[in-house]
Parts: structure tokens; sequence; C-alpha cells
């Protein structure tokens, strides 16, 4: 593993015993942001997977789980939980790709700021092959239509474009994918405790007062949201 690869694990704090591992809360934002029920039949890949939290929740939900990451160390880690073929280090791997056509769910957090725009139109392509007739892309990036998109956007050093709503819909539309959503992140009130549900619950209305207040001065009332990220689900172009 490279310097680069070493002192990148060591700045997110990914260490080898918590591979895998979620806590209360991260289980409450990933049902509530992904929709995934226990006991579906589900087959889901993750592009990026870090740490593999999430992908460990899938799996303790009886998901069938698989990863991409560039990373050979985070690979290795999740070859060793999940399995030695449900992680590679390459989008364009025969044995994943002997898979296209059955994802039910594609989950990219945190991804694709880190591509360049010829990059990131032939990964949508090709996640858009790889994923199920019905199946649904969910992406989160740094939101690129707010100001307060800027913390998340230039908190990294290896993150290389800024990706708002139009960009976005430009490349799924290259790629034979359409935006059936675009919005903020969950925030969920269920199973986060009651002082926290309580906090989140003001937040969200005063959040829904100043969008609507800065809608009605700059957008000609078109709410738009101004969270520092952005998630978007998109699907098969019909």
């Amino acid at each position: 593993m490279t310097d680069s690869n070493c002192a990148y694990i060591e700045w997110k704090n990914w260490d080898s015993a918590s591979f895998g591992r979620f806590d209360a809360l991260e289980a409450a934002y990933f049902a509530a942001e992904t929709g995934i029920r226990h006991g579906a039949r589900l087959r889901v890949l993750e592009v990026g997977f870090g740490n593999g939290g999430f992908l460990g929740w899938v799996k303790a939900r009886g998901g069938e789980t698989y990863g991409i990451e560039t990373n050979p160390e985070l690979v290795a880690r999740a070859r060793g939980f999940f399995g030695e073929g449900h992680a590679f280090i390459d989008l364009q791997d025969a044995s994943l790709n002997a898979l296209r056509g059955s994802f039910t769910h594609i989950v990219a957090f945190d991804v694709i700021e880190h591509m360049s725009e010829s990059d990131l139109s032939e990964a949508l392509t090709h996640l858009r092959e790889l994923l199920a007739p019905e199946g649904k892309l969910i992406l989160r990036f740094p939101n690129g239509d707010s100001p307060f998109g800027r913390l998340s956007q230039h908190g990294d050093p290896t993150h290389i474009q800024t990706i708002g709503r139009q960009k976005l819909e430009y490349f799924a539309h290259r790629a034979g994918l359409r935006i059936i959503d675009i919005r903020a992140p969950a925030l969920p009130l269920r199973g986060v405790g009651f002082a926290r549900g309580l906090r989140r619950c003001t937040v969200q209305m005063g959040r829904a007062a100043f969008e609507w207040l800065i809608s009605l001065l700059y957008f000609g009332g078109r709410r738009i949201p101004l969270d520092p990220n952005y998630i978007a689900i998109l699907a098969h172009l019909r």
C-alpha cells in the first residue's frame, strides 16, 4: 500500500478492528436514506465503501453485499469481512460485470466529487449497466448549489469538482439515467433518542423557513435545498 493510501486511512481514522461496524445513529440514517428493509431480496453494491459501515448494515439486514474501493487495504478488509468475491478495486472487474443488471441498489456516498467530469460520465454509464431494471442509484455529494456546501467540498483535498442539480442532470441523461429525486440528506427522527429527535425537528423547521425565504428572494419561489450535502436518487431512463 502506498504512503498516500496509508495517510488517507489514518486521516479518516479507519482502523481494521472497526471495519463493517455501525452504530444506532448510522443504522437509523441508512434506513431512512435508502428505504432498505430487513428481509427484502437485495443485492447491493457500494462504490467507495470506506471502512464498510453501510455494507455491514446491509449484511446485518440479510442483503447480498458487494463493494468497490481504490484502496487495496480497504479491499482486503472487505474480502475478509464479506467474502473473497465481494470486493473489487476496479469498476471494470470481470467478476463484477458478470452481475450486470442485477443490483437492486447501488450506493455512492461521498464519491463522485472525487471524479473528473470524464470519469464521472463513464462511471455513471457503467453503474447504469449494473443496475437492475427497477433498481436505484443513490448518490451523496457536497451541495454545489449551496454556499454551505463549501465546507464539505473544500474539506477534503481529494475532491476534484463541484456538482449541483443541473450538472448532475446533464451527466445522468448522458448515461441513460433519470433523476427521481434530489434533496437534502435524511435526518431521521425515530431511533435517535427523544432529545436528539426534538433538536432535529427544530432544525428541520428552521431550515424549511430559511429556504422558503431565500427561494422568494432569489429563485422566484423555487425552493433549493441549502444543506451542505445533496442526495440524488437515479434510475434507468424511461
